[in-house]
């Protein structure tokens, strides 16, 4: 099938929440270590990359999400959010209570070990899941008030989501992987594939366009997955583990680039790990543990420690 029969097929046998849903939680990656380091398609100097030249502004879409609101009122906003989970007749809290404000323009790090109810968290800011308790608003909305369409079109326009694990159509090349997103938002397709192209620039892959796959590495396809979570351009990224399956100068050169992002572009970037060398990229960080926010730390990008909201300066460790 074609990338259009593709398209035209969900649009009409599927529910396209269910779709993008289907796209963005029933994922599966390619270990690095499977398939060999980036000896082809190697990424480039920042400097070079075409989304941050203005003269590529023609290629950055125009419709991307924008954010109406004043700077002044926090982007996202949890208020005693609790996510309850029934296991038969056990009642499991991933998360207790969670209050979180996060404004337009911050580079936040989420920060906790496995089982800390950070995916849990991620999954509420990225308008994936609704809480059980509390109100999660996204520029002043409530997402529990919205119907599944409605959550669809924000995650579609709005959250560029960078996932540890990715879900790229097998049958569709590389191009094409990155132009579905686009599709869906049924942008002007001479427009879509001039993006399409220099995205695939900016992570070093302009080689492997015809590529299905099946053909490239696992840090190729991750990479193919970031350029397909930045095609509509949208002012929030949402990143779970972005350098997890990445070899050390991959995964470098894809955090410089959300710092870049998050720099040239003034989006919003929110990056969920338990890798503590991150945090010299946050201007703020938050520590989670069995739920809760344990504290809440700004600091200086660059820097190795952090300071807490009282004033404390402490060095980032989940011991």
């Amino acid at each position: 099938m074609t990338l259009t029969e593709i398209i035209d097929y969900f649009k009409s046998k599927l529910n396209l929440s269910k779709f993008m849903d289907s796209l963005e939680r029933k994922t599966d990656f390619y270990d690095e270590s499977e398939n060999g380091s980036e000896e082809n398609g190697s990424v480039g100097n920042l400097e070079s990359i075409p989304y941050f030249n203005s003269g590529n502004s023609d290629a950055k879409s125009s419709n991307a999400g924008r954010i109406s609101q004043n700077k002044d009122e926090p982007l996202i906003k949890l208020t005693n959010v609790w996510k309850i989970y029934q296991m038969g007749e056990v009642e499991f809290a991933a998360l207790k209570g969670i209050n979180l404000e996060i404004y337009e323009g911050e580079f936040l790090i989420i920060l906790g070990p496995s089982g800390s109810g950070k995916s849990t968290m991620m999954n509420l800011l990225g308008c994936l899941d609704i809480p059980s308790k509390g109100t999660v608003c996204l520029n002043s909305k409530d997402i529990s008030e919205l119907n599944e369409s409605e959550l669809a079109i924000i995650r579609g326009k709005m959250i560029g989501f960078i996932f540890q694990s990715f879900n790229l159509l097998p049958t569709l090349n590389t191009e094409e992987n990155v132009l579905l997103p686009m599709e869906f938002q049924e942008e002007d397709r001479q427009l879509a594939r001039k993006k399409a192209s220099y995205l695939l620039d900016i992570v070093g892959l302009s080689n492997k366009r015809q590529n299905l796959p099946s053909q490239l590495s696992g840090g190729q396809r991750q990479r193919v997955a970031i350029a397909r979570s930045l095609a509509v351009n949208p002012p929030i990224i949402l990143a779970d583990e972005p350098t997890g399956n990445l070899d050390t100068k991959t995964g470098y050169y894809i955090l410089d680039f959300l710092d870049e992002l998050h720099t040239r572009e003034g989006k919003t970037i929110i990056i969920v790990t338990h890798d503590v060398e991150l945090v010299r990229y946050a201007t703020r960080v938050v520590y989670i543990r069995d739920g809760e926010i344990e504290k809440i730390e700004t600091r200086t990008k660059n820097e190795s420690g952090v300071e807490n909201e009282q004033g404390t300066k402490n060095e980032a460790n989940l011991n």
